[in-house]
């Protein structure tokens, strides 16, 4: 069993093994700190312990992996809301949310929300919209479809709104609305 050294600055038991570490005292304290080994040692396994080392660097990612890594975490993201949602442009959407990442978790969350108000078996459509006067503006829709009647639709989405969706609309950042399409 390793032996046990105290840092004293935490009181925390550290493991310790003779041949890894050695204990410094300075100032009334002990630091833990690795014995200097032969960084030699370690290449054979591929890894390399110090943090400034030629490890770093051959584990940075290029512009072009991670673009390509960011790309995929979306399709990935968009296509779990496939199954919550009646998506009907996919490019503009995730287009959209690629630059609106931030909106996905909230995406996730509001299915399950609509549905205690209106009901298991609602669709659901996710839409971006434009303003008619500036063409760069744009915000997602989730729309839901609904065979009610207006008054009864909208008595449900204002009940929907006054007791969650305005509580949470902050974290659209004016980017995402929910709205009623009568189907």
């Amino acid at each position: 069993m390793p032996e046990l050294a105290v840092n004293n600055l935490f009181g925390f038991p550290i493991p310790r093994n003779k041949n890894s570490f050695q204990v410094k005292k300075k100032n009334n304290f002990e630091s833990i700190v690795p014995l200097q080994t032969n960084i030699q040692e370690y290449r054979d396994s591929g890894y390399y312990l110090d943090s400034i080392s030629a490890f770093a660097k051959n584990q940075s990612l290029t512009s072009e992996q991670i673009a390509e890594s960011r790309a995929k975490a979306v399709n990935d993201e968009i296509n779990a809301l496939r199954s919550k949602y009646e998506i009907s442009n996919f490019e503009e959407v995730k287009n959209f949310l690629s630059k609106n990442r931030f909106l996905v978790s909230l995406l996730e969350e509001i299915p399950n929300k609509i549905y205690q108000y209106f009901g298991n078996s609602q669709k659901l459509a996710l839409q971006v919209l434009y303003e008619p006067d500036s063409p760069d503006s744009s915000e997602l829709w989730i729309l839901v479809l609904t065979e009610l009647s207006a008054k009864e639709a909208r008595s449900i989405m204002d009940k929907f709104d006054d007791d969650w969706w305005l509580e949470n609309l902050s974290r659209a950042v004016c980017k995402l609305n929910v709205g009623i399409e009568y189907v």
